[in-house]
């Protein structure tokens, strides 16, 4: 009796949001995780505030990359196909520009009357050690020809539990942990990522794989504008990643009523935003011989087990939000003013123990099927820690994995 009744308070909250109404911050967390789940449709539709998606697009709901508010799945088929919606191409230029034709991101859907991007197959193949590489192949490609120039590279979506506490540790807590020049001898160089805002100010990249968005309402914008195609508060374009050079899809029909207006309705996108917020980071399995390991080894000179948080507490997400070169084996092959393709946010490890057990795959690609396979490609300022893993005993190689497989 109960399940029902709340389920109509959360459709009333949505139309009402929807059309721009205000909602008590009781409710912003759940009505947060109905727009999570929700799958959009293409404008328009019988139900205003749930269209808008595309005109191209990658997914139709966040829940799609993110299951259960986790990483994407990166497995493939036998065909190279991936399964499920979490692997995207990514699409830049040296410089960082995107591509003139097909935007940042290659969009393998469209709604009706568009060609969808491409088709995208995964090919794999191993290395000189035996490590598996990914790369993406292309073909079917609706517009033309990238340019020249233009790199394409994958990319898992991360795991959003815990994340937006990043936003809370603060920013002098990260520069401490900076060490550009390596005073210490460690062979770790981590640099914050600096971000010049629109208002001129200066601020630190926390989320992403490159450390390129400030908080998470930016990240969430990035989402909606190039993985689902809706527009928000902060970029209200209708037509998400679609280029000058696509006009039909410029001019698609969209979900916003008027001139101005986003298709995800200011409260609707705050609601969402506390709701990742509110994620709790994923429960560890205790092991302090693990984190002694961990610690000898210098794995936690860049995977910090916690940071501080304004207000108190700390967050347990084992990373320093910092970038580092991580070497030539993960190099993406592109350098741009902002991050060298070598650099890399440290990756935060909690949660990592769902994600193996979903079989999702490790790294910014997910090309590691296991924690070991995903330490064999740190070299760079990783090297050191990782030549410490070869020296040890056997069976602490094999307690070390364990520990980081379990959190």
């Amino acid at each position: 009796m109960g399940r029902a009744p709340a389920r109509l308070l959360l459709a009333a909250a949505l139309c009402l949001l929807g059309a721009g109404a205000s909602l008590a911050d009781g409710l912003d967390i759940a009505v947060g995780k109905a727009v999570f789940d929700r799958p959009w449709v293409p404008a328009p539709s019988s139900t205003r505030g749930n269209d808008g998606l595309g005109p191209l697009f990658d997914a139709r709901s966040c829940s799609a990359c993110h299951p259960k508010d986790g990483r994407g799945t990166a497995r493939i088929g036998a065909d190279g196909a991936p399964l499920g919606h979490g692997l995207v191409v990514a699409l830049a230029r040296p410089g960082g520009a995107p591509d003139p034709i097909y935007g940042a991101r290659l969009q393998t859907e469209a709604v009706q009357g568009l060609d969808a991007e491409a088709i995208v197959r995964i090919r794999e193949a191993k290395d000189s050690a035996g490590r598996t590489t990914r790369a993406p192949v292309l073909s079917a490609r609706a517009y033309g020809p990238l340019a020249p120039d233009t790199v394409p590279r994958l990319r898992v979506a991360p795991d959003l539990r815990g994340r937006g506490l990043l936003e809370r540790v603060p920013r002098a807590a990260i520069l401490a942990l900076e060490d550009p020049q390596d005073r210490d001898g460690d062979g770790v160089r981590g640099r914050a990522h600096r971000l010049v805002g629109a208002d001129g100010r200066e601020t630190l990249g926390r989320f992403g794989w490159k450390a390129a968005q400030p908080n998470l309402a930016g990240q969430i914008t990035e989402a909606f504008h190039l993985d689902l195609g809706l527009s928000t508060p902060l970029l209200p374009e209708p037509w998400g990643d679609c280029t000058p050079a696509q006009m039909l899809c410029r001019n698609a029909p969209h979900g916003a009523t008027q001139e101005g207006e986003s298709e995800i309705s200011p409260a609707l996108f705050t609601a969402l935003v506390a709701y990742v917020a509110d994620l709790p980071v994923p429960d560890a399995r205790a092991d302090a011989a693990g984190a002694r390991l961990f610690a000898a080894t210098g794995c936690a000179a860049c995977h910090r087990p916690s940071l501080p948080l304004e207000g108190g507490g700390t967050a347990a997400l084992f990373t320093d939000v910092l970038l580092h070169d991580l070497g030539p084996g993960l190099d993406d092959g592109l350098d741009t003013p902002a991050a060298a393709g070598r650099e890399w946010r440290t990756a935060p490890l909690a949660g990592i123990s769902q994600a193996l057990a979903r079989g999702t795959g490790l790294l910014h690609d997910g090309r590691a099927g296991d924690v070991k396979a995903a330490l064999a490609w740190h070299g760079g300022e990783a090297a050191s820690a990782l030549a410490r893993y070869g020296k040890l005993p056997a069976r602490d190689r094999d307690a070390l994995i364990r520990y980081v497989s379990g959190l």
